[in-house]
């Protein structure tokens, strides 16, 4: 379950996202192709956790980095993509 300050880290993150985005350093497809691969690698090391305490943590972080993927999504990708076509 999201704390207050989970919630609060993933907006600073997604902002500072968009923030990027804005400045046309990344594009939202890059920021969406990099939170695959960051999450994926995040499962993998789940796969290799045994500690449950360990396990729930990383569970939590693949919650928080899929929060703010699905951010990126819904705020930058859709919109563009609605607006392309």
């Amino acid at each position: 379950m999201a704390t207050t300050k989970n919630r609060a880290e993933t907006k600073k993150r997604s902002q500072d996202k968009v923030a990027q985005t804005d400045m046309g350093s990344v594009s939202a497809l890059d920021l969406l192709e990099e939170d695959h691969q960051q999450v994926d690698g995040f499962f993998d090391e789940y796969e290799t956790l045994e500690d449950a305490g360990e396990k729930e943590r990383m569970a939590l972080k693949i919650c928080l980095a899929l929060t703010v993927h699905t951010q990126i999504e819904e705020e930058i990708f859709y919109p563009a993509v609605r607006e392309a076509i």
